[in-house]
C-alpha cells in the first residue's frame, strides 16, 4: 500500500516492491515450513483462480511460429515492418510487446500471492488485517494533509501529476480515493467485528467516528469524481456492517441520507462557490467535455482490430496508437483506456469476458453464502465483497487494478471471501482464539 502507488510511469518503486515481495515469500516459506504449514490451507478454487490469472500473460509470451502469429488479427503493421528488415519469418509471441507483458506479469505476482496468503488466515488474523489496512489508509490521509498544506509540489512521492490535490502514497488521485474508501470500509468491518467491550465502548465509538471523518474529508480533497460518488454507493455496505453495533439507521433515514448526498452533489458548485478548494472539487463534476468518451470510441476500434486474440496484457499504448482518431489528437497521449473492462478486452481478447463472467458467478455465490449466514455474522467477508465492489465500479471510468497497491488489496479482498469449504475459516479461527 505504500510502495505500490506509482503505476507503470514509476517503475523504480514497482521493482522495489517486487523485490520486497520476493524476499517476503522466501521468509514466509521458511517460517511456514517450520510451523508445519504445507500450503494445503489454500482452497483449491483459489489456487486454480490465481494460476489462471498468471497463465494468461504467460501464454501470451510463448513464441509462435510465423504461420500462426502472422494470421493473428491486428499484426499487419508489425509484419510489414519486419519485412523491411527480413525478419518476417521469425517466431513471435502473441503479445505485440513481450517486454511489457512480462512487466505486467511481474506486477501481478504480488497480487496473486496476497490473494493466496490472505485465504490462509484465521478469523482473528483477518480482523487484524482490516486494522492494518485502515492504519495505512489513515497514514496516507495524514500525508495528504501535509501535501495540501505545503503547496502543489510539496511531499509528492511521484511525478508531478494532479498537483494541488491529495494523492497520499499515489501518483494518481483516483487511486488515492480508492484506498481511502477501502480504509473506511475496513474500519467499519473492524468495528463491526470487535466484541462487546463494556468499558471501552464509548472510546471505540469515538475512535471509529474520528477515523471515518478523517478519511471522508481526505476522499473529498482528492478531487476524484468517482471516489466522491462511491462514497454514496458504499453507504449500504457501511449500514449492513454497523447495523448490529447499535448504529442502525432505519431504511427511510438511510434513503433520506442518500438523497441528501445526491442533492448536495447537484448544488455543490453554487453552495461552495465562496471556497476556492471546495469549489474546484465541485466544478470537476461537469463531465460534458470529458475526454474519456472519444478515448473509449477509439479503444473499441482497437478491440475489434485485435479480436479475438488480444494484444497482450500491458500493451495498451502500443495496440491503441494506430487507432487513435486524428480529430482527438492533442499534446497528451493516453496511457490507459480509462475503462479497465475495455482495456482488458483489448489486451486479453476472448479470455477477458470468459474470466469476467466466471468472477461474477463466483461473487454471486459468495454473496448468497454471506446473506444466508447473516451479513452481521461475517463482517470481514462483507468487507472483502465491498473492496471488490469499489474497485469494480471505479474500473468503469478508470484503471485501479493497474495500480499495484490496489491490485494487492483486491487480492487480499478475494482471499477473505468464503470460497471453498465454508467450515474451514470458522474452525481455524476458533482454534487460534482458543490458543490465544
Amino acid at each position: 500500500m505504500v510502495l505500490g502507488g506509482g503505476g507503470s510511469p514509476s517503475p523504480e518503486t514497482e521493482i522495489l516492491l517486487q523485490i520486497c515481495f520476493a524476499g517476503a515469500v522466501l521468509f514466509w516459506i521458511w517460517w511456514a515450513s517450520g510451523d508445519g504449514f504445507d500450503g494445503s490451507g489454500i482452497p483449491r478454487p483459489l489456487v486454480i483462480a490465481g494460476a489462471v490469472i498468471l497463465a494468461i500473460p504467460l501464454l501470451q509470451l510463448v513464441p509462435l511460429p510465423p504461420a500462426i502469429w502472422q494470421a493473428l488479427p491486428g499484426r499487419e503493421p508489425e509484419l510489414q515492418a519486419l519485412r523491411l528488415v527480413g525478419e518476417q519469418d521469425s517466431w513471435r509471441a502473441l503479445s505485440v510487446s513481450p517486454h511489457l507483458t512480462l512487466a505486467a506479469l511481474l506486477a501481478m505476482i504480488p497480487a496473486v500471492g496476497a490473494f493466496w496468503a490472505a485465504s490462509t488466515l484465521t478469523q482473528p488474523d483477518r480482523r487484524f488485517l482490516l486494522v492494518v489496512i485502515w492504519i495505512v489508509a489513515l497514514a496516507g490521509a495524514a500525508l495528504g494533509v501535509v501535501q495540501m498544506a505545503g503547496g502543489p509540489d510539496a511531499f509528492r512521492l511521484y511525478e508531478k501529476t494532479h498537483l494541488g490535490w491529495l494523492t497520499a502514497f499515489h501518483a494518481n488521485r483516483n487511486a488515492a480515493a480508492d484506498v481511502l474508501l477501502i480504509g473506511m470500509l475496513a474500519l467499519s468491518g473492524w468495528f463491526a467485528g470487535i466484541g462487546a467491550g463494556p468499558q471501552s465502548a464509548r472510546q471505540r465509538v469515538i475512535l471509529f467516528a474520528a477515523g471515518q471523518f478523517i478519511l471522508l474529508a481526505a476522499v473529498v480533497m482528492t478531487g476524484s469524481r468517482a471516489g466522491i460518488a462511491l462514497l454514496l454507493l458504499t453507504l449500504p455496505l457501511h449500514w449492513l456492517l454497523l447495523r448490529p453495533k447499535g448504529l442502525d439507521l432505519k431504511g427511510k433515514f438511510l434513503a433520506a441520507g442518500a438523497i441528501a448526498v445526491a442533492l448536495a452533489m447537484v448544488i455543490l458548485p453554487i453552495a461552495l462557490s465562496g471556497n476556492t478548494r471546495l469549489s474546484q472539487v465541485a466544478s470537476r463534476f461537469d463531465a460534458s467535455s470529458d475526454a474519456r468518451f472519444p478515448l473509449w470510441q477509439d479503444s473499441w476500434d482497437a478491440v475489434t482490430a485485435f479480436w479475438p486474440a488480444g494484444s497482450g496484457i500491458g500493451t495498451f499504448m502500443q495496440a491503441f496508437a494506430p487507432y487513435e482518431s486524428i480529430e482527438h489528437l492533442d499534446q497528451f497521449f493516453p496511457n490507459r483506456a480509462h475503462n479497465d473492462y475495455l482495456e482488458f478486452l483489448l489486451e486479453g481478447g476472448v479470455m477477458a469476458p470468459v474470466l469476467l463472467a466466471i468472477a461474477v458467478v463466483m461473487l454471486f455465490q459468495v454473496l448468497r453464502r454471506i446473506v444466508a449466514a447473516g451479513a452481521s455474522q461475517q463482517p470481514v467477508e462483507l468487507v472483502g465483497v465491498g473492496i471488490l465492489a469499489i474497485i469494480a465500479l471505479h474500473s468503469i471510468v478508470d484503471y485501479p487494478l493497474r495500480n499495484m497497491a490496489i491490485a494487492c488489496l483486491a487480492g487480499v479482498a478475494a482471499g477473505l471471501l468464503p470460497i471453498g469449504s465454508p467450515e474451514r475459516t470458522t474452525s481455524a479461527g476458533k482454534g487460534r482464539e482458543g490458543e490465544t
